[in-house]
């Protein structure tokens, strides 16, 4: 949706205009819904978190800031909603490696470069998984940076982190994926 597009519809959302705002959530309920799926790895927490980013961009319409990109300011809600829900479930069980359905990282052809390697459906539900022993901002960072293709400031501003410490865990997070793949690649 075009920048000046959407701001008019948030304009008449801002005005009571009820009928606009449904126009704003079909253009984005689908990254919103992505986010959070990738963030919390259930499908019913993910759709009420959701849920509540559109509750809450509707009740906060009026201090939306036009200058900051709209799906960065609702990537925000959302993080947060998931970020409150992983916290409150304190520490999940993680999947441990060896129950990672091995037989997909053994099918993939070893040979592949990397970009198709990393592309197959099998690989990257295998990084999901992993994604879940990261620790918290690193598996968030790495959720938006490199499963949803949010640039580094993007993700420095959804989540209100430096530029450093967006790098820095990122790093972390890559590296730490890595080590887990590599004993399964190098076969």
């Amino acid at each position: 949706m075009e920048i000046k597009i959407l701001q008019e519809f948030i304009d008449r959302c801002n005005h009571g205009d009820l009928s606009a705002f449904p126009t704003v959530m079909e253009e984005y309920q689908g990254y919103a819904y992505a986010v959070a799926f990738r963030l919390i790895c259930d499908e019913e927490d993910a759709k009420d978190i959701v849920q509540e980013s559109f509750i809450r961009v509707w009740n906060n319409l009026s201090r939306y800031n036009p200058k900051v990109k709209f799906s960065t300011w609702l990537y925000t809600i959302v993080t947060n909603l998931c970020y409150d829900k992983l916290r409150a479930r304190k520490r999940k069980q993680t999947v441990p490696m060896n129950e990672v359905n091995i037989s997909m990282i053994a099918a993939a052809d070893i040979n592949e470069n990397p970009e198709q390697l990393f592309s197959s459906k099998e690989l990257a539900s295998i990084i999901e998984t992993l994604s879940e022993e990261l620790p918290l901002k690193q598996k968030m960072i790495f959720v938006l940076r490199d499963l949803q293709g949010l640039n580094i400031q993007e993700v420095c501003e959804v989540l209100h982190l430096s530029k450093s410490s967006v790098k820095t865990n990122l790093v972390y997070a890559r590296k730490h994926l890595r080590q887990k793949l590599e004993p399964f690649l190098a076969k």
